[in-house]
């Protein structure tokens, strides 16, 4: 798992991290949920999984979540479900996506922080919803530019901006 440790993060040599067979996908979701979401790594780490669920035919899968899960903190779990949450809710993700994404959310919320009723609607704060301290504005401001339809367009891939 990875750890605060100082300035520098240890990673147990058992995490799935260090092993070969981890898919690039995967690390990229153990990296989201690491640090909280605020300038630098972070948000670079949030912004490629952005691309790869917006513009990718890449799907997590509950397996896939599970096995993140258990290499991870709670906290840190938390912080990749409400990332995934966030990009799910942006029309950019193909709607399809963003209904898989919101299932699979919401069922870890239910079974992590107990059945609170549906998803609410309108403006909420995700970080709140997931009972994390972490500033999400810095996180929104940086996918400015991948939201819109040229962005969108010049990747070539499917979205949810394609008529």
């Amino acid at each position: 798992m990875l750890r605060e440790q100082g300035d520098s993060q240890v990673i147990k040599p058992d995490s799935a991290l260090r092993r070969a067979a981890v898919a690039p996908e995967q690390r990229l979701l153990y990296l989201v949920g690491r640090m909280p979401l605020g300038e630098g790594e972070p948000l670079d780490d949030a912004k490629a999984l952005a691309d790869l669920l917006w513009f990718t035919e890449y799907r997590p899968t509950m397996p896939e979540l599970n096995q993140v899960r258990s290499e991870m903190t709670s906290e840190e779990f938390q912080r990749l479900l409400c990332v995934l949450e966030l990009l799910s809710q942006y029309p950019v993700c193909p709607r399809d996506k963003a209904v898989r994404l919101q299932q699979l959310t919401r069922r870890f919320h239910s079974l992590l922080l107990g059945n609170k009723g549906p998803q609410p609607r309108g403006r909420y704060s995700p970080s709140k919803r997931w009972k994390l301290s972490d500033k999400t504005e810095a996180f929104r401001k940086a996918l400015l530019p991948m939201q819109t339809r040229t962005y969108a367009d010049s990747t070539g891939q499917h979205h949810g901006l394609s008529i």
